[in-house]
């Protein structure tokens, strides 16, 4: 039975993690995914991108992708993480795409981080790389010069780059001025360029003219907006009603600038024809400011003469674009709040100067997104502030507010969380229990609240636990089951367990299960039992399942049994099939089963087992029920087909375990005519592995155990070709045997060539292990401590006095005898012996498999080579602390 499938609310960042977790190359929907979760996170998702970066086995294909994102995505704040993850790539082709992601930047500190990463990065490869990506902002030019070739905007978009490069060469705070003068009548991308210029100046002044550039914004988009909305009024407004609104809009917006004319005006209208009300409106028209009053006072002098069709044009035009104008004037303030928050950030501008700004226009600027964004990532708890999130009237607006103070992942933000899960609609109150549960210090509070003995505490408590389900509750949820509650505590204490799904639960909720507890504990445990899925609460399910009475609890129970046996490589117990046979037939049973016939039929799809006469007499049993069904006039033929997709699955299975004894021997017969050596065996590996893919073919445990004893010895074979590693890597994942993941790993992590690289990856994940799980590198267990100093070397053993297997050697002659006596998965080793270099020595030593992989440690500070022996931990240089060592040995 597939797990019951439980409804919790995805925040972005959730997702976000989710998506780069199950990164596989080839993934076409990957990027769009990735793009448009970074479009909701904004710059909340580079602390997980830059954390991906600096991972050692994260999968080249991710990083770069990721370093590919910062062409649609130049955000400042990408700098720190792209440097820090150069600091240490130790691959070439991916330190060369990481230097182009940050110069592709085109900012003041991505070329600061270039130059810093050219003082340390000193060996000459990655010298080349670096002096590329410098000379493309060397400038040739004065500031004017590449200000005007950014003013080319989207007219040349190459120009305006590379005048953004020469930007962040030359501009100092002395040139804000300049820039700011060059901002009016901008386009969108000379706009966005010349604002990332402005933000990265330091010093207060850029701070406060961005300050100053978004009061200017926000007056922009207000008048905007309200010219939106005065015009689809007046698009559907009687020319006398739209007179009279244009009136009472312009004298509101004018007050007393204009009280005079505004009443002759009035005056005028009322008289009637032979009144002019003209006059008044040339004294006015000089008075209006801005786009919106400057639109009210020429509609309604065009009004006013009688130029109706003229008016109806007007406005027909004035109302597309006023939303252009709106939306240009919303992506121009989110890029304002973001250089605010840079600023911030850098510490260039006081949070409390900027957090101003941004609260005055936060309950006005429902639509700026960026807004909320920087918004909330200058809020602090104690602001009073923080009490206008719940109040946001626009759902999404509200719970996108939650996501990102929730992204934020700070205990101060508790109280908070609390109140909103209260909030009267119920996707916002889960959503506000899921970010609590992300907090480092929920679960100790929650699990207060659980021990407290207050009856609407312990409620929240399992509320919260039952959404979040975090591992540490377990125990004290098994406690509270053991103690005296009520009825209805108990049923949400075991849904809550159920959600966790702790092993070690089982016996406990077997204890609890019996026909005399209430129906709700009873189905509540029963569920509780059927997700654990593990063999003790199966077959416990199976044991329980004779004293029970309830037909909806039964068939929860049958579906529940069958759960921890997936395949047949893990089939239902023979000696336990007459249980299990009774417990389907009661299911079936009209007057037990009580209509949960069908719902029995489609659990079995999830019976594996060798029973063969088993097969037959379901098949028996279903086939009558599905002729009665087809007899009645309530006949559904979607289910008539599902009801036959199950008959046919269970023939097949009784048919195939009748030729399995036949097909076992052919199986036997391949592997013993598998030759040691020569051309003919890479056929006779194709041949096993065909004969393994048979469709109609049940690999049983027995046989499966007997492959993989045949393949870690075929797999540690010398001198083999790469074909004959792929064919027994696909072999491999066939028998679906634990045992051979680490040799498969091992191979998929020294396969230079695509071909044996494809077979073992392909392997491994048929085995169970997703992108992360394939580059991690294996625990080390036993090592040879090569080092001619018996000082150095008995600390080097004082600090290895832990879980690992270690010998030592003062020579490389001795510590070859004791390799070719027993190998060991490292060798540390001083790269010189008097005077020689001891790699070539330790690359042979590897090649011959006597170790797996060496750790160098060296007082020479002379730059070697990195990244390019795949056998080589690293480089530790003398002096180093014993805490160095460790860490380069976790895996």
């Amino acid at each position: 039975m597939a797990s019951p499938t439980r409804h919790v609310p995805l925040t972005p960042l959730d997702e976000f993690r989710s998506l780069l977790g199950a990164f596989a190359d080839g993934d076409a929907g990957f990027q769009l995914r990735l793009h448009q979760l970074m479009q909701q996170l904004r710059q909340q998702a580079l602390p997980e991108l830059g954390a991906r970066l600096l991972h050692p086995t994260a999968p080249p294909g991710l990083k770069r992708t990721l370093y590919g994102t910062t062409a649609r995505f130049g955000w400042p704040e990408w700098v720190p993480h792209l440097e820090k993850a150069l600091l240490q790539e130790t691959d070439l082709g991916l330190f060369d795409e990481g230097c182009a992601a940050l110069g592709r930047l085109e900012l003041r500190s991505a070329r600061l981080a270039l130059l810093d990463l050219a003082a340390h990065r000193a060996d000459p490869d990655r010298q080349i790389i670096l002096k590329r990506e410098l000379a493309a902002f060397e400038s040739q030019q004065p500031l004017a010069f590449y200000l005007g070739r950014l003013l080319e905007g989207e007219g040349n978009p190459r120009l305006a780059h590379q005048g953004a490069r020469g930007l962040a060469a030359l501009a100092e705070p002395g040139d804000l001025g300049a820039l700011l003068e060059a901002l009016p009548g901008s386009d969108a991308l000379s706009s966005r360029l010349l604002l990332r210029a402005i933000a990265e100046l330091p010093g207060g002044a850029a701070g406060e003219a961005l300050l100053d550039l978004f009061q200017e914004a926000r007056r922009t988009l207000r008048d905007f907006e309200a010219l939106e909305a005065l015009g689809d009024r007046l698009a559907s407004q009687p020319r006398a009603a739209a007179r009279a609104d244009l009136v009472d809009t312009l004298e509101a917006r004018l007050g007393s600038r204009g009280e005079e004319a505004m009443g002759e005006l009035r005056h005028a209208l009322a008289a009637g024809e032979a009144a002019h009300p003209l006059r008044p409106m040339e004294r006015l028209r000089p008075l209006a400011e801005g786009p919106f009053e400057s639109f009210v006072a020429e509609a309604l002098t065009i009004l006013l003469e009688g130029k109706i069709a003229r008016f109806s044009a007007m406005v027909s035009e004035t109302q597309g674009q006023a939303r252009r104008e709106r939306e240009r004037a919303e992506t121009l303030l989110d890029q304002i709040c973001e250089g605010l928050v840079h600023q911030v950030a850098c510490s260039h501008l006081p949070r409390a100067r900027a957090f101003e700004a941004l609260a005055g226009a936060f309950p006005e600027a429902p639509h700026a997104d960026g807004l909320d964004s920087a918004f909330c990532q200058l809020l602090q708890p104690g602001d009073a502030a923080l009490e206008w999130i719940l109040k946001v009237p626009d759902l999404r607006r509200r719970t996108a507010c939650l996501d990102a103070l929730g992204a934020r992942e700070e205990d101060a933000f508790m109280p908070l969380f609390m109140q909103a899960m209260q909030d009267p609609i119920a996707d916002v109150g889960q959503r506000a229990i899921h970010h609590l549960g992300k907090l480092p210090s929920s679960v100790p509070t929650v699990l207060g609240f659980l021990e407290s003995g207050q009856l609407d505490q312990v409620r929240l408590a399992l509320r919260i636990l039952g959404e979040n389900a975090p591992p540490a509750a377990a125990g004290p949820l098994m406690a509270f089951l053991q103690a005296d509650a009520r009825d209805d505590l108990l049923v949400e204490a075991v849904e809550a367990l159920g959600a966790i799904r702790p092993p070690e639960a089982a016996p406990l909720l077997l204890e609890m299960l019996h026909d005399g507890k209430p129906a709700k504990l009873q189905m509540a445990l029963v569920e509780a039992l059927a997700r654990l899925a593990t063999s003790e609460a199966g077959l416990g399910l199976l044991q329980k399942s004779a004293g029970l009475k309830l037909p909806l609890v039964l068939i929860v129970c049958l579906e529940g049994t069958l759960a921890p046996f997936p395949g047949f490589d893990h089939p239902f117990p023979e000696e336990r099939i007459p249980a299990l046979e009774q417990l389907i037939a009661r299911c079936c049973d009209d007057r037990e089963g009580e209509g949960q016939r069908l719902r029995a039929i489609l659990a079995t799809q999830n019976l594996y087992c060798f029973d063969q006469a088993l097969y037959a007499r379901l098949k028996d049993q279903f086939s009558d029920f599905l002729f009665d069904l087809r007899t009645k006039s309530d006949w559904d033929r979607e289910t008539n087909d599902r009801i036959a997709a199950i008959l046919k699955e269970l023939s097949r299975r009784s048919a195939s375990l009748g030729h399995i004894a036949s097909k076992e021997a052919k199986i036997r017969g391949l592997v013993q005519a598998v030759p040691p050596a020569g051309p003919a065996r890479v056929e006779a590996l194709l041949a096993l592995r065909d004969a393994l893919q048979d469709p109609e073919f049940i690999l049983r445990p027995e046989l499966a155990a007997e492959l993989a004893a045949f393949l870690l010895r075929e797999l540690d074979r010398q001198g083999q070709d790469w074909r004959e590693l792929a064919r027994l890597c696909e072999i491999a994942g066939l028998t679906r045997q634990e045992a051979l993941i680490e040799p498969l790993r091992e191979i998929y992590l020294q396969a230079q060539g695509l071909g044996l690289r494809s077979a073992a990856k392909g392997a491994l994940a048929t085995l169970g292990l997703d992108e992360a799980d394939l580059n991690r590198r294996p625990r080390i267990r036993s090592i040879l401590l090569l080092e001619p100093s018996a000082f150095f070397r008995k600390r080097l053993l004082a600090a290895l006095d832990g879980p690992w297997e270690v010998r030592e050697a003062g020579s490389h002659a001795e510590a070859g005898s004791l390799l070719e006596a027993q190998p060991v998965d490292l060798v540390l080793s001083e790269q010189m012996e008097a005077g020689t270099d001891l790699r070539p020595w330790l690359r042979a030593q590897c090649e011959a498999r006597r170790c797996r992989w060496v750790l160098l440690s060296t007082a020479s500070r002379d730059p070697a080579p990195e990244g390019s022996e795949s056998w080589l931990l690293g480089i530790l240089h003398k002096p180093y602390p014993p805490e160095q060592l460790l860490k380069a040995l976790e895996p």
